[in-house]
């Protein structure tokens, strides 16, 4: 029994990077142009922007949920340094 090669696709290599991948930052799909036209346009994925789909939509937010965010763990840390503290001079009073 002789084994042939199976055949190769034709037409599509699915190897090659996309028009989303190249044009589109791998973050949205290549559509065209409404009315017509030689270009493409990007599509965005949820959360992408700009002409290239480059921009995040929340990147705006990142400073200042950063700076809320320690804020916060600052907050929680010096109420756990107070609640320590009134504790320990509650100890001393009871042994007197």
């Amino acid at each position: 029994m002789t084994s042939f090669p199976l055949p190769q696709p034709r037409g599509i290599d699915l190897s090659l990077p996309t028009c989303g991948e190249i044009q589109c930052s791998d973050h949205g799909s290549c559509l065209s142009p409404p009315g017509g036209g030689t270009g493409f346009v990007c599509n965005c994925d949820l959360g992408y922007q700009g002409e290239a789909c480059e921009d995040t939509v929340n990147g705006a937010l990142s400073l200042p949920l950063s700076l809320s965010v320690l804020a916060v763990i600052f907050g929680v840390l010096m109420v756990a340094f107070l609640v320590a503290k009134i504790r320990q001079k509650q100890k001393k009073r009871n042994r007197y």
